[in-house]
């Protein structure tokens, strides 16, 4: 998969305030207004006509850590609801106050409400990329695989095995020697330039700095860090602010 072939969620960073369910719909690139019943459950088991499985397995996982992440009191809500039910008055539901917990058990998840603020937090907190920056990892690692085994072809003498190069780890957070912010220019670049037909009229470099703004492991990263990313990212720099493809 491509990153061109998710949906365009870049409106929902304006809303400050997500459900658990929006929060783990959204984290799996899936665009919490096509859920017209309103269940989760119902909409994700359904036939996945506009997302693949592996996103509704993304969004599953993500949705279970966020409810414990609530319960557990790591991961702070605006407001949470519980559903409960007795013989006399049925089900009913109930709010916590502040600063009791839900019970995972009844929490309701299409009514408690996280800020999008502290998600995006919790999220870099326990390094849980979104499927977005996922695919875009992959894809970037399937290039640099590509380019290491044509130089392999290349250099491979006759009759004899292949050159075995070492593949690049520059963008391997785990490598000591990796830049934070060589990563993040290159990866920002990706998400533009794959993304840049559905972006006609933005400012390259705004669109930069909002997926920098946006991203789970960068988003903390200085105003001076992220200019200097979006300097060395951005592609076209005569003539003022240079607009994405169209």
């Amino acid at each position: 998969m491509r990153v061109t072939d998710l949906p365009d969620l870049s409106d929902w960073r304006t809303v400050e305030v997500w459900t658990i369910d929006e929060a783990a719909l959204l984290w799996a690139a899936i665009d919490p207004l096509e859920m017209k019943s309103g269940n989760f459950d119902e909409y994700i088991d359904g036939v996945p006509f506009d997302f693949s499985l592996k996103q509704a397995r993304k969004a599953k996982i993500c949705r279970k850590a966020i409810i414990e992440a609530v319960c557990g009191g790591t991961l702070p809500f605006s407001r949470a609801i519980e559903l409960h039910h007795d013989y006399q008055n049925g089900d009913w539901e109930k709010e916590v106050p502040f600063p009791d917990l839900p019970d995972p058990e009844k929490i309701i998840t299409s009514r408690t409400r996280v800020q999008q603020a502290a998600f995006m937090k919790w999220a870099k907190s326990k390094n849980i990329p979104s499927y977005r920056e996922q695919i875009t990892r992959a894809n970037a690692l399937a290039k640099n695989k590509e380019f290491v085994d044509s130089l392999n072809e290349i250099s491979k003498p006759a009759d004899t095995q292949p050159l075995a190069l070492p593949a690049p780890s520059y963008l391997d957070p785990k490598n000591p020697r990796s830049p934070v912010e060589l990563r993040a220019s290159i990866e920002v670049w990706e998400i533009v330039t794959a993304e840049g037909e559905s972006k006609n009229g933005t400012a390259t470099k705004d669109r930069l700095r909002a997926e920098l703004d946006a991203h789970s492991e960068y988003g903390a990263l200085s105003n001076e860090a992220k200019s200097r990313i979006t300097t060395v990212a951005n592609w076209n720099k005569k003539g003022g602010a240079p607009k994405t493809p169209e």
